[in-house]
């Protein structure tokens, strides 16, 4: 039978499939726009294409390919964070120690973002278990964990009942200290299913086990807002990758931390995979840096409705433990991913004050730019590139998806040229410049807050939109290279089939690492170390193919934040210490540019990290030309030039005729399938040994 792996990320605007044939390496593409109310239905409009034989990388058309070869499916969804976003969660009750109960709303003490304080319409966002339905409980524990007060449980069941009036379809519990014990909080969860059957219970001792309130009751919060949604979407995909074929165990979601999870896990953890989708994108920004021989890289995935951005340094990309998804702050391992409103599908509009915004608002998939003929009325981002050349009336999906000229000059002309007294090609080049300008002023923000300089890395460009705008964006920074994988609008999906399974478990015990008992360190853990076993086990894999990694999250005392320093295997032991302590003042160092020797240190936090391998997709090198790149000529457009605010004739490329070692002279336009790429006047680009696309800005390393 032939295997086949198959990567599947649903975007705002477009659902991305890439299929790689494990025997005989072929490549298989497809791209569907997306469908916002139930997402699943676009996951198998591009399998029903790849199952027709369509997406035949460098032919017309491929052979059938049967569902059940299918051996290994990975999947990126947004549903968890569109839930969020439009606030379209399970309806959620709370129930927390009593006397706690303003916890939430104070949100951590935390001041708004400085955009927001100097908005006069700054409005805190909802809780997404507001006070009406939070119910307060009697039970109390100190820090060690060890009972002050027993837990009421009669005033448990008369909480459980009130919230199953009052309509809930999921309950938050986050009890004081049950990160130390987690027996009131499991026994609590007991009474809810016996009072409220049917009713969703996420407990903060199983979602987040960590020490500070706020951060692990909103991340158990937002697990119960979105674990019905994501329970039901999972569902109904579940069941119709069945009912067409599909029949593999080997189904995967991606999580936040850039590894897979099987679908089953996915429902009973839906808080990991919040940056489901653009954790893919890093992935594969990883194995980019890895391919083409850099340390550091910016990923810039530019899609429909969002940028994403983040930071690989070393060979590593970042990782964090605080994120925020539209004011909801979250404590969850994840990739460290800056997201901002500014897509293709991103409107322009006139602000109150009479100037020009752009986003976050999105035309979304439907009805999508104006350009699309959907009947989308409002002015895009994709409208405007369409008016200045670098997008053709055939660029979208190689032509199968016609962009309409006249409509995009009619929605930019009605409403914002002709108010602002512009004409139509000067108001199409300020929506650039404007959205431009957010994403170079967000990127420049994610290289100061790591004290990195810009001129030391190269930019990792794909989405559908990311090419479009890189070689500006990055000539701008001082970015010297622009990176366009072989299908940068397929590159979250390819991402999917490049990595590992991952699990992380982590449960915060407090001590200074001089007195902590080894007996207690062991102890910790072998407990994360048989919960990872316990989910290894149901997903179907032999604990033999896990590989755990120990890690204690560190601090010097009185700090307020931490560091992940590598614990070695076997008994810790009165001899692990000091080697431990030099690790940790060492990375400190290197981090922060400062360390103290002479102190102790804390451990704050326990942490395992289990990983099993999957097969990944391997792409093949390409045919290698003379450097000559004339045979993937097309023709020519006008393309608008930022630098002298007019027109340039820019020749334009078919890049799957492009050969290893062409070389291309901008200004140029580089069309496929999935994207396009614009080289810009000054600029040259060459086409690497597996196809990427290597665009000199002309900025100094």
């Amino acid at each position: 039978m032939t295997a086949w792996m198959v990567g599947i990320d649903t975007g705002g605007t477009f659902t991305d499939l890439i299929a790689f044939n494990v025997g005989s390496g072929e490549l298989r593409i497809a791209k569907v726009p997306s469908a916002p109310d139930d997402p699943s239905r676009a996951v198998m409009a591009a399998l029903d294409d790849l199952f027709g034989g369509a997406g035949r990388v460098g032919e017309r058309a491929g052979a059938e390919i049967d569902p059940g070869d299918i051996s290994f499916l990975a999947h990126g969804t947004t549903v968890a964070t569109n839930a969020i976003l439009e606030g379209k969660g399970a309806t959620t009750g709370l129930m927390i120690t009593r006397g706690f109960r303003a916890v939430y709303e104070a949100r951590g003490w935390a001041q708004p973002d400085p955009d927001d304080l100097l908005d006069p319409f700054y409005a805190k966002p909802p809780l997404l278990a507001p006070q009406r339905l939070t119910e307060e409980v009697t039970e109390r524990l100190d820090y060690q964990g060890d009972v002050i007060t027993d837990l009421d449980e009669d005033d448990v069941r008369k909480a459980a009942r009130r919230l199953r009036e009052a309509g809930v379809e999921a309950i938050a519990i986050c009890f004081l200290f049950s990160f130390r014990n987690a027996a009131h909080e499991e026994r609590a969860a007991e009474i809810i299913r016996e009072e409220a059957p049917g009713i969703r219970v996420s407990a903060s001792s199983l979602v987040l086990p960590t020490i500070r309130e706020y951060p692990r009751l909103s991340t158990t919060v937002i697990d119960a807002f979105i674990g019905p949604i994501m329970e039901n979407y999972l569902s109904r995909l579940d069941t119709s990758l069945g009912e067409a074929g599909v029949t593999t165990p080997q189904k995967f979601l991606m999580q936040s931390n850039g590894g897979l999870m099987r679908i089953n896990m996915g429902a009973r953890f839906p808080n990991q995979t919040l940056l489901s989708g653009p954790a893919g994108g890093v992935v594969s920004g990883l194995e980019l840096a890895r391919l083409t021989g850099r340390d550091n890289i910016v990923t810039f995935d530019m899609g429909g409705t969002s940028a994403d951005i983040g930071l690989i340094t070393g060979n590593r990309a970042d990782e964090t433990d605080s994120g925020r998804i539209a004011g909801q702050d979250i404590g969850s391992p994840m990739l460290a991913v800056h997201t901002l409103g500014a897509g293709g599908g991103t409107i322009a509009w006139i602000g109150g004050d009479g100037l020009m915004k752009i986003g976050p608002r999105s035309a979304g998939a439907h009805p999508g730019p104006a350009c699309y003929g959907n009947g989308g009325e409002d002015p895009t981002v994709t409208d405007a590139n369409l008016l200045l050349g670098a997008l053709g009336s055939g660029s979208t999906l190689g032509g199968r998806m016609a962009i309409e000229p006249a409509l995009a000059e009619a929605a930019i002309r009605t409403k914002v040229a002709d108010p602002l007294g512009l004409t139509v090609i000067e108001a199409a080049a300020g929506i650039i410049r404007i959205v431009n300008t957010h994403m170079a002023v967000d990127l420049r923000l994610v290289f100061q807050k790591r004290g990195e300089d810009a001129r030391r890395f190269a930019m990792a460009a794909f989405g559908g939109a990311g090419p479009l705008h890189a070689a500006l964006l990055a000539r701008e920074l001082g970015v010297p290279d622009v990176i366009v994988p072989l299908y940068p609008g397929l590159n979250s999906a390819m991402g999917l089939l490049q990595t590992s399974v991952r699990h992380v478990y982590v449960r915060s015990m407090v001590g200074l690492l001089s007195a902590f008992d080894p007996a207690e360190i062991d102890a910790g853990f072998a407990e994360l170390v048989a919960r990872a076993m316990t989910d290894i086990a149901e997903e179907g894999f032999r604990e033999a193919d896990v590989v755990l990694t120990r890690q204690l999250d560190m601090r010097y005392p009185h700090q307020g934040y931490q560091l992940a320093i590598d614990c070695p295997d076997g008994p810790f032991s009165e001899d692990s210490r000091q080697p431990l302590k030099r690790d940790f003042d060492a990375t400190h160092g290197r981090v922060y540019g400062a360390s103290a020797p002479d102190e102790d240190a804390e451990i704050v936090t326990f942490r395992v990290i289990a990983e099993i391998e999957t097969p990944r997709l391997a792409l093949p090198k390409i045919q290698s030309g003379d450097g000559d790149p004339s045979d993937a000529i097309t023709g020519e457009r006008d393309l608008y030039d930022f630098g002298t605010a007019s027109f340039d004739v820019a020749t334009i490329f078919d890049r799957s005729k492009l050969r290893a070692g062409d070389g291309i002279t901008g200004p140029a336009i580089i069309e496929q399938f999935d994207s396009t790429t614009i080289v810009l006047a000054g600029q040259s680009a060459r086409v690497d040994g597996i196809g990427n696309l290597i665009i000199h800005t002309g900025a100094a390393s």
